[in-house]
Formats: C-alpha cells, sequence, structure tokens
C-alpha cells in the first residue's frame, strides 16, 4: 500500500555517511535509501554511486540499525563495477546486472530517487578501464558475509522482541522488517489489508499441476538480462513479485516502529488519501468446450470509453475427458487470443495475469498507463469437485494492490442442477475458506480485500414450472422471476453465502438453457428450465453499476455471455499529507510505549473435545481480553523445532490478531480430521493432544492445551487390518485395534488355532462397489459429480458402526462413488503398497512384468486390486450410457490406488514450476498405464 522511506524521521544525509564509511580515496556521488529483492523477499538497503579516476562503482550497503545514523551502521553487501558489462534498467524498479551479479532494486519515489536513477544514465563505460581500486572494498563484502554466516545459528530469534503497542498488523499489511536470526537483514512487505488466518491443509497436492501460467503477463519471472522487454513478465520481475513469501520456521519478525504505524495509518488514510475512479468491465461466460468462432467485440465493447481494467471469466472452457484432469487444454489458448484481439481499441493494456483450473480461465487486463502502480500480484485456484480435487468444478481468483486499494476478482463454476442449491452453496464457502494468496504470510483471503467481483456460472436456478418461466420470458416479466431466483433469494436474506455482495438487477433474458447456435430454448429431451446462471456480484465502498447486460448475438454455447460496467473509487495518496499523518503518530507511538506496558486475560486455557469423528470438524471459542492501556498484538508461535504452531489436525483463527485496549477477540480452536492426518491417528501414532503457545508482543506467553478423542474410522486404516475385522471398527477394542494396525499383523496370526476368519477384501470396498453395482452402472457422470458432504458423513457413519447393515439406496450415486474414492486414498496402504512404487512406476509398459508385481502381492492387497479393476471393467462396458472412458477411469484411479511414498515426494524448492508439473504429469501417464493392463482385461492370476 504505502513505500515508506524509513529514514524520513530525521532528514540523515546518507551520502555523507558513505563518503565516511569508505574513506578519502573515493568519492560518493549520491547515496539513497532503497529496497534490494531476492527470490520475492524484500531487504532494506542503502545503494550509492562511488567515484575514482572516473571510474564508477554502484555500492550497496546494509545497516545494522533502521534509521542509519553513523557511518558505522554500513555494512558492504555488493559492489556492482560499471564497466562495458554493465546494464540497467529503470523505472524506480532498477535492474542492475555486470558480468558475475544480478541486482534488483526498489526506490521510493522521491525527488532524489529520480536524481539517482539520472545519475546510473549518464554514467560512461569505457573498455579500458580496470577497476582495480574495487578489490579493496569487495575483500570487505567477503568479511561481511563470513561473519554474518557465523552469527546466524547462534541468536535467540525472540532477542529483540520488545514491546511496541501497535504491532498489529502482519508482514502483507505494512513497511515491515523481519530479522532474521543473528542476521542484518530487514525484510518488509506491503497492502493495504488484514491478513487471514492458517490455510487449511485440505489442498491436493496435486493442485500445483492444475495451475495454468500466464503468458505475457505479470505472473512471470525475468531471469535474465536478454528478457529485460517492455512485457508485463519484465514488470513483474521489476515489481518483485513471486509466487509466496515465507519466513524460514527458525526466522521470526522482530519489532519494527514502521511495522505497527501501519494501522494508525489505515486508520486515518482519509486525512491523507483522494479517492480516484477507474471504469472496471467485468465478463463471464460459460463456453461450453466451443472455440471462439464469434467477434468478441459485441460482448467486451459496450462503451465508447475503454475501460481500465478487463476480467474476464469463462467456464467449461474444455469438456474433454483429459482436461478433467488437470492437463493442459489447447483451448486456453484459443481464447485467451480471442480476449486479447478484442479489448477496446481506444486503449493500450497488458494483462496482469491469468489462472485456470480447468475448464475455468479467468483473465485480468489494465490500461499501461496504470502498470506503475499496480503491485502484490497473486492468485488461487480452489477445486470444489469430486473428493476436492477434480476441476471440473470450483473457482479461480485474481488479486493485486492498485494505487492504494487492494482488488480480489473471482471466477467460479458450482454445482449444476436444479435441486442441488445447497451444493452450490457448498461450493462458495469452499472457495471462500480454501482460497489463499501465498504470497503474503499468512496469507490473505478474499474476504480482506477492499473491493472484490465475482463473476462466473453460479449455477443457481429458478424455482418456477418451466411454463410459467418461459411465459414470463415472453412477457418480460422479470420481477415475478426474480421472486423465485435462488441466488436473489440468498442475496436478501441473512445467509452466510455471499454475505455482503451486491449485484445488479437483471433486466435481460435469462442466459441458460439455450439451443447451441441459436436464441432458442433448450429443446432437448432433458427441457431445461432456463436461469440467469451466469452473474456478476460485487462487493466493497465506492463500485457503482453503470450497465448489465446478457449478449444474445453470441451463440456457439448454450449459454449466453454476460457483461458489466462499473465505475470504482481507488485510494491515491496525497504525499505532503501523508508526511504530516506519520510524523504525528510517531510522536503518539512514542508516548504509547514510554507509558504502557501489554496485559491480556482468556476466558479458557483447556479445550476438550468430545468423539472427534473423520471429515467432521469440531470447534471452540477461546476470548483474549485486553485488560491493559494500550493497544496489544498476539500470534500463535511454534513450540521449538516444530515447523508449524500446532498439528496439522488443529487451526486457530485468527493465528495472529490486534486488540484495542479494553477490547477483546474471539479465537476459534477447530479440530479437523482429514485424510492427510487419519490414518496416524487410526494406528495410535498420533493423539488428539497439543498445546498451543499464544505470544504476546512484550508480554507473557499463555498456553492452550487442546485434546480430545477420535473415533477409530474405517478411512484410515489399513487393508490389512480391515480384512481381519468381523464386526464393525467402533466395535473393536482400542487395544485389539492397535495390534492389527500394526504392519505384519497378518503374519502373526494363526487362523487354525484362533479361530475365525478372513475377508477376502475388506467389507467396507465390498459395500461402496456393491451399491455402484446396483444403483450406478449407467449413471452419467459416474466419478465426476461431486457428492454431498452430509451424504459421506452418513456413509461414514454407515462403515464405522454397521448401522444399518447395507448403504441405503436412497444416498446419492455420486456421493457413494466419491466416498469409495475417498476410502482408497486413505488407506494406510496404498492399494499397491508404497515399496512397490517405483517397480510398478518402470513397468508400467511392460503388461508381463506388471503382472509379475501384481502376482506377489500381499493376499489381501491382491484381491482387493483385481476386485476393483473387474468392477471397473463393468462399469465400462455400460460406458454408452455413462459416458466413461477408459482412459478416464484408469487416472483417477490409478492417482489412488498407485500413490508415492511420502518421503519420495521432491522439494518444492529443488524444482521448477514447468518441472514439477511435467513429473506429475509423467507419473500420472504411468499410474493410469498400469491400471490399464488390469482393467482392459480379465488377466488370471
Amino acid at each position: 500500500m504505502f513505500y515508506v522511506p524509513l529514514s524520513s524521521q530525521p532528514a540523515i544525509d546518507i551520502t555523507k555517511l558513505v563518503q565516511k564509511k569508505l574513506g578519502q580515496d573515493v568519492i560518493c556521488k549520491q547515496a539513497v535509501e532503497c529496497v534490494r529483492i531476492d527470490e520475492g523477499k524484500r531487504f532494506l538497503r542503502y545503494a550509492a554511486i562511488v567515484e575514482r579516476s572516473r571510474e564508477h562503482g554502484l555500492f550497496i550497503f546494509t545497516s545494522s540499525r533502521i534509521p542509519c545514523l553513523q557511518s558505522s551502521d554500513l555494512s558492504l553487501e555488493v559492489i556492482i563495477a560499471v564497466d562495458s558489462g554493465f546494464r540497467h534498467k529503470a523505472d524506480y524498479h532498477l535492474h542492475l546486472r555486470s558480468a558475475d551479479k544480478h541486482v534488483l532494486l526498489e526506490l521510493p519515489r522521491l525527488d532524489t530517487s529520480t536524481a539517482f536513477l539520472t545519475k546510473i544514465v549518464s554514467l560512461t563505460k569505457d573498455r579500458k578501464q580496470t577497476f582495480q581500486w574495487l578489490e579493496k572494498y569487495r575483500r570487505e563484502c567477503q568479511v561481511f558475509d563470513e561473519t554474518d554466516s557465523r552469527t546466524s545459528n547462534s541468536s535467540n530469534p525472540f532477542a529483540d522482541d520488545v514491546f511496541d503497542p501497535l504491532r498489529h498488523v502482519s508482514q502483507s499489511q505494512g513497511v515491515t522488517q523481519a530479522k532474521t536470526a543473528g542476521s542484518r537483514q530487514t525484510t518488509w512487505y506491503e497492502d493495504s489489508t488484514p491478513i487471514a488466518s492458517q490455510p487449511t491443509a485440505s489442498n491436493s497436492a496435486l493442485q500445483p499441476s492444475h495451475r495454468s501460467a500466464s503468458r505475457d503477463s505479470l505472473d512471470k519471472s525475468v531471469n535474465t538480462y536478454e528478457e529485460f522487454t517492455d512485457s508485463m513478465e519484465s514488470v513483474q520481475k521489476q515489481l518483485g513479485i513471486s509466487w509466496s513469501v515465507e519466513f524460514n520456521s527458525a526466522e521470526k519478525p522482530a519489532s519494527s516502529r514502521e511495522k505497527f504505524v501501519r494501522q494508525f495509518l489505515i486508520e486515518r488514510e482519509n486525512e491523507f488519501t483522494n479517492v480516484q475512479y477507474l471504469k472496471v468491465f467485468c465478463g463471464t461466460w460459460n463456453v461450453n468446450g466451443r472455440s471462439p468462432l464469434e467477434p468478441l467485440n459485441k460482448w467486451m465493447v459496450v462503451d465508447n470509453e475503454p475501460p481500465d481494467i478487463y476480467a474476464i471469466g469463462f467456464q467449461e472452457l474444455d469438456l474433454s475427458k483429459e482436461a478433467f484432469i488437470f492437463a493442459d487444454s489447447p483451448k486456453e489458448a484459443e481464447w485467451q487470443d480471442a480476449v486479447m484481439s478484442y479489448l477496446h481499441p481506444k486503449a493500450k493494456y497488458k494483462k496482469v495475469k491469468s489462472v485456470r483450473l480447468v475448464g475455468v480461465l479467468l483473465i485480468v487486463y489494465i490500461q499501461e498507463k496504470h502498470v506503475p502502480n499496480i503491485s502484490y500480484i497473486d492468485s488461487d485456484s480452489v477445486p470444489t469437485g469430486i473428493m476436492g480435487i477434480l476441476g471440473n468444478k470450483g473457482g479461480v481468483s485474481i488479486r493485486f494492490t492498485l494505487y492504494s486499494t487492494s482488488l480480489c476478482f473471482v471466477n467460479s463454476h458450482l454445482a449444476a442442477h436444479q435441486d442441488e442449491f445447497e451444493r452450490r452453496n457448498s461450493d462458495y464457502r469452499d472457495i471462500m475458506s480454501r482460497t489463499r494468496f501465498k504470497q503474503f504470510e499468512p496469507p490473505l483471503e478474499i474476504s480482506e480485500h477492499d473491493i472484490v467481483f465475482w463473476i462466473g456460472d453460479l449455477n443457481y436456478r429458478i424455482d418456477l414450472p418451466i411454463d410459467e418461466v418461459r411465459t414470463c420470458i415472453k412477457k418480460e416479466m422479470y420481477t415475478r422471476l426474480l421472486e423465485e431466483d435462488q441466488l436473489y433469494g440468498l442475496l436478501q436474506a441473512s445467509s452466510d453465502v455471499f454475505k455482503g455482495f451486491e449485484e445488479g438487477t437483471p433486466k435481460f433474458d435469462p442466459t441458460y438453457k439455450f439451443d447451441s447456435g441459436t436464441n432458442n430454448y433448450d429443446t432437448s429431451e432433458k427441457n431445461r428450465v432456463p436461469a440467469w446462471c451466469d452473474r456478476i456480484l460485487w462487493r466493497g465502498p465506492n463500485v457503482k453499476q453503470h450497465r448489465y447486460n446478457s449478449h444474445p448475438q453470441l451463440r456457439i454455447s448454450d449459454h449466453k455471455p454476460v457483461s458489466s460496467l462499473f465505475t470504482v473509487g481507488v485510494r491515491v495518496i496525497d504525499q505532503k499529507l501523508y508526511k504530516k499523518v506519520y510524523e504525528d503518530i510517531m510522536k503518539h507511538l512514542d508516548r504509547l510505549e514510554n507509558d504502557y506496558l501489554p496485559q491480556i486475560k482468556l476466558d479458557k486455557t483447556e479445550c476438550v473435545f468430545k468423539d472427534v469423528k473423520f471429515i467432521e470438524s469440531q470447534s471452540q471459542v477461546v476470548t483474549v481480553v485486553n485488560i491493559g492501556q494500550v493497544p496489544v498484538e498476539f500470534e500463535f508461535i511454534n513450540k521449538l523445532d516444530d515447523p508449524t504452531y500446532c498439528k496439522p489436525w488443529l487451526k486457530a483463527t485468527p493465528s495472529k490478531h490486534y486488540i484495542q485496549a479494553g477490547s477483546c477477540c474471539e479465537v476459534t480452536v477447530e479440530v479437523y480430521v482429514d485424510k492427510a492426518t487419519v490414518a496416524k491417528l487410526n494406528s495410535g501414532e498420533e493423539k488428539l493432544e497439543d498445546i498451543l503457545v499464544l505470544h504476546l508482543a512484550g508480554g507473557k506467553d499463555s498456553f492452550i492445551t487442546v485434546s480430545g478423542n477420535f473415533l477409530s474410522s474405517t478411512f484410515g486404516s489399513s487393508i490389512e487390518a480391515l480384512v481381519q475385522m468381523h464386526g464393525p471398527i467402533r466395535e473393536v477394542p482400542v487395544a485389539d485395534l492397535l495390534e492389527i494396525e500394526q504392519p505384519g499383523s497378518l503374519n502373526r496370526l494363526d487362523i487354525a488355532q484362533d479361530g475365525g476368519r478372513l475377508y477376502m477384501v475388506p467389507k467396507e470396498i465390498w459395500k461402496l462397489v456393491d451399491f455402484l453395482h446396483r444403483n450406478g452402472l449407467d449413471k452419467e457422470d459416474l466419478f465426476q459429480q461431486p457428492g454431498r458432504n452430509s451424504e459421506i458423513q452418513l456413509i461414514r457413519d454407515c462403515l464405522d458402526t454397521g448401522k444399518p447393515d447395507r448403504i441405503p439406496d436412497n444416498l446419492s450415486v455420486h456421493s457413494v462413488a466419491e466416498a469409495l474414492l475417498m476410502f482408497l486414498e486413505c488407506l494406510a496402504q496404498p492399494v499397491i503398497p508404497f515399496n512397490l512404487y517405483s517397480q510398478c512406476m518402470a513397468s508400467c509398459n511392460n503388461l508381463m512384468l506388471s503382472k509379475q508385481i501384481v502376482s506377489h502381492l500381499p493376499d489381501c492387497h491382491k484381491n482387493t486390486f483385481l476386485y476393483i479393476c473387474a468392477f471397473l471393467r463393468e462399469l465400462l462396458q455400460h460406458s454408452a450410457k455413462n459416458g466413461l472412458e477408459p482412459k478416464f477411469i484408469c487416472i483417477m484411479f490409478g492417482e489412488v490406488m498407485l500413490r508415492p511414498p511420502p518421503l519420495s515426494t521432491p522439494n518444492k524448492g529443488q524444482a521448477s514450476v514447468k518441472d514439477r508439473r511435467s513429473r506429475l504429469r509423467e507419473e500420472e501417464t504411468k499410474k493410469s498405464a498400469f491400471v490399464y493392463h488390469f482393467v482392459s482385461q480379465d488377466l488370471n492370476l
């Protein structure tokens, strides 16, 4: 939001300090405060142009304190010779490159920065220059590096944690400083919004592979000087934006006045900001898998004046089975090019970013004149399809800060069909709760932006008979239709779904469903009821809607595109007024720091959860009361060497917060056992026990103990244990359950002596498959349509308690299908055990080797694998009705039956996004090839 030059308090002449530091052998021509951007992190630095005998070098210094007050505070970090190999690109984000160095600096927008940049441009370079005088100073750089590395591991990360009553804004809110333990590097981040709670652990590990990269846009980095162009890739690098900004677990933000001044600045920003009005165009279109065969200008150009921002969303971009499994899509390039070709002709645009989740694509463009004022661009995608990972439904989001206002655009495709109202609401909640912009620490949520636009095929329907709907359309009785519109009802009620959002009144015909190529509503056998499925909503101040239209001229799809034009007010800083407010705040802060200490009180220090079930959350509220006289900030911190502040089944929201004097904050402590944690709880390796450490800045730490009892579930058990259970798992004594869950328990079992028998396959898998065999062989969209959470929980209880004896026939086939996939994915050891994963990958294209591997599986695993493959073969025999294809089925079940060992997952930092995606795609293909051998034919083993 703001770039606050930290040395603006008293006016320190940094040029004189550098001159004193370097001595009289050289001349410091000019020095400025700046920020060095390295791997997405920002470090406060001082840059100086130094001359000797008409040779110039660029010196970059760190400072041991902020602001720098003495020459002894400075330490040399980098020196770049301005020789024949020197290159630069400057626009307040200064790229510097020499033969052996590449540095990116950001300068504040001040007159001193302009003068500094002008001097850089004017420097002369001569091939005859030697720069021998620089060697003396380069040795100082090496000495500093060695000293820094020796001390970095020994310091107490809380050594500088002194009281600061305004320390309440998270890293992304203010110009904040973070000191690495024992390091002199100071990190700060900027944005205008508060920060969200800890991200959930529910996102699938597959997710990085199905988010497409934008091309020629602000979200790609430039790595070489030759790539310094006027494209938005170069701007992205100049802004220093990265996929993620995170603290290492050994690092902790140090106390910083500038960090906590941010909240007072936000509270008083009306005193130093003006509102500038921009035009924003939002468009959404479900294209039904079609290519852009019609000109888009009738949709995208709705006013003589060009919009400042375009946000274009598509759904069902690609309906191929391959696209459903997160593969790349050629359709994306077609629609990207089409959008770029039909932007308003009266303005020049740059693409900010685009993000795709299978068929859901969001593209954001901005006029070139605004590019210098855009920052902190990030995106995320949340699949809400089957198992919460299949991306045929879900949402994608792009956020950025423009001037001093944060904007977020969301494009979503929610659950279809007239009677899936609650599923659509659930999809909305999933997208809102799971979207995390990970450039910020903690990650930012959708709700924490100043202005949010939500577009897409929301799929809400009109609850009227089809004849009445069509009659109202002919007579343009839109008010009557709105009265029964599901989304309109939500917006008028006090629902948590789309709470705070607004929508203009649709004064156009419902946009779904048409016969493709016509303006005729559906004449197929399904005869769908027309509905306003395609909507545009917004939330936030200073937003005025001017147009809200559909565009029936475009006929390639069974939906009509929708557009809306807005005027949006964004805040722009008046620097003179800002300086005055800033100085006033600093004086006020001095008084607070000297007079008061922080104090809080908790209404409870223990949370006990009873009968916790798999995929069913429980929560309790702990109230934190500020009983002191000054504002306080608290955060939950890591214990010793723990990587996070809590165990993966636990979450505290908010994990960090600021409380005014006399106020309180309610912290929600939530327990949720998901597929990543259930196996360890079942086996007794993990217990529902943890301690939350609530750290009060400048005060005493408080402790909250969390405990509970977990009800064992067949989800997350091992096949080895399941075939030994004759009754429901809830009836098995805990001691017996722990014993049969131990590896090798079957080898120790003597059936002849102990009596009893073993199941060929787990009875729970048989119940799931039996239901699908009876009810789902001919069901369309099987394993593609997500189930209902409430029904999946009923299926869990049925399998865990044995009541009723079999899964009720009135449950949705899609819920049972998702439960089967979830059951297989949760197995403590996958159907093909971890230790055979590499062999399966190596032999996937060889039928004989694949048969040999399966023949040597433990009997219970082999029987389960062959049983599932036999069921899949029968499913494919009904493909004419259910529409399933072998490739799709093999990919889906290959993912859950063949899983890599947990420790084999590559470190994200060791490979590029492209390499990781390529590896995931290759493994996906090999898994499906292995399974295909056994699905395509009945092999006698």
